[in-house]
């Protein structure tokens, strides 16, 4: 009985720890792509101009921006002091209340890179001890088939939300995350990091991070099938 519960504990710790990795590795490659941000930036426009036209500069300085603004939410000593010419004019890129938000962006980065590498530490870590101790991926297999049912249900309707009212929804997440202040509502025509990723890029992204997680979902329960027939045909 001891040893069914402990095998019980690392198939959940194996699975749980997964899906966060697939979620939150999903969320940072593509948060942290600098091609999709090119990608979007060429496809859409801010009141009937390019993003880069909209916020007064050249395309390949948007590039620097981006690339700029991206490499500070890795770096907790980075700063957002930057000059750039802005519409012919020499200024300082983000307001006081751009930095205080990208800082709590930071903040939240940060945390999530952490929670990154001690999921994929447990996840390896049980397998490792599953196949050491020549645990049955059967039972492996029907943990996540379980699991899974439940965040099939969680995307569904978080994946519903996206299209149906995205504004609500991103309203919404800004609320739980930055809860006790406003400084992401930010204004497209002045803000330089709206400007950078406007809410369409958004909508684009969180749509992306959800298929990818979907399909790596989708892989794993495949993979996690075949191993649990092969070792029932044992």
């Amino acid at each position: 009985m001891q040893k069914t519960n402990y095998e019980k504990a690392l198939c959940i710790a194996a699975v749980v720890s997964f899906i966060l990795f697939a979620l939150l590795g999903s969320i940072h490659f593509w948060c942290f792509n600098e091609s999709f941000y090119t990608s979007e930036h060429n496809k859409l426009t801010l009141y009937g101009k390019s993003i880069a036209d909209h916020i007064g500069i050249s395309d390949e300085d948007l590039k620097d921006l981006t690339h700029f603004t991206l490499s500070y939410l890795n770096d907790p000593d980075a700063s957002l002091e930057r000059e750039m010419i802005i519409k012919g004019e020499l200024r300082e890129v983000f307001t006081d209340d751009e930095k205080l938000h990208m800082e709590d962006v930071r903040d939240l980065n940060l945390i999530a890179n952490r929670l990154i590498l001690i999921s994929a530490v447990i996840f390896i870590a049980s397998m490792i001890l599953i196949v050491i101790r020549k645990y049955s991926f059967s039972l492996l297999f029907d943990t996540y088939r379980r699991v899974l049912v439940y965040i099939s249900v969680f995307l569904g309707v978080v994946g519903s939300w996206i299209l149906i009212d995205f504004d609500s929804f991103w309203t919404f997440f800004h609320h739980i995350f930055f809860a006790g202040n406003d400084l992401w509502l930010l204004d497209l025509r002045k803000d330089v990091l709206i400007m950078i990723v406007p809410p369409d890029f958004f909508n684009h992204l969180v749509i992306t991070i959800v298929v990818t997680l979907v399909v790596l979902l989708v892989i794993a329960y495949m993979v996690l099938r075949s191993l649990s027939r092969k070792g029932e045909a044992r």
